[in-house]
């Protein structure tokens, strides 16, 4: 993608970044996000490209760990209630709806999108806002994601939290600080 848009790595993350929370939130078209970076690299934008752009970024960020799956069912089996709680911006949460894919969003108990709540992490707002869908205080729930920032914030409302690195370390942690059942975490053929 970087070469696509005429920009060395580093500098397409910055310019990725910069504006890729209003993109979540959806107050940013699309459109609009691919042309700044294209911008930002001197590249003229063309339908053709942002359309090649966004497929190739999508397929990125709707890579599926099938061990977390296998785990939210696992835990639903033993009773717990699961919520995905994602910044995710409006086409790519189309194209996964679209795919058939992911038909196992469906199979959580609530499914909150940034996109769909003008919230995005890390505002606290957002973790509230999934919390009140649920029914949940924060004390009851247990919070995973790949940003450290996003699970400070988590921890700042009371919700127990952990970064994500992979799913063995993630196990040994959810069982001793919690009692969570893991197995499909461990060995990842649960479920």
């Amino acid at each position: 993608m970087a070469s696509l848009c005429g920009l060395g790595i580093q500098e397409f993350h910055s310019v990725y970044q910069r504006d890729r929370l209003e993109l979540d939130r959806g107050t940013l078209a699309t459109e609009e996000y691919w042309r700044r970076i294209l911008a930002a690299g001197g590249v003229e934008p063309s339908p053709e490209l942002i359309a090649r752009i966004e497929r190739e970024d999508a397929l990125g960020w709707t890579r599926v760990n099938q061990r977390v799956v296998r785990w939210c069912a696992e835990l639903r089996r033993a009773g717990y209630r699961t919520a995905i709680l994602s910044n995710m911006p409006t086409d790519k949460l189309s194209f996964m709806r679209d795919s058939g894919r992911f038909a196992w969003i469906g199979e959580f108990d609530m499914a909150v999108f940034s996109c769909e709540h003008a919230l995005v992490k890390p505002e606290q707002e957002f973790y509230q806002r999934c919390l009140d869908l649920l029914g949940a205080a924060p004390r009851e729930c247990v919070f995973l994601d790949d940003s450290a920032v996003n699970v400070e914030a988590a921890r700042a409302i009371g919700i127990g939290a952990m970064v994500f690195r992979s799913a063995e370390e993630a196990a040994v942690e959810l069982e001793r600080k919690w009692g969570l059942p893991v197995s499909s975490l461990v060995d990842g053929t649960h479920g």
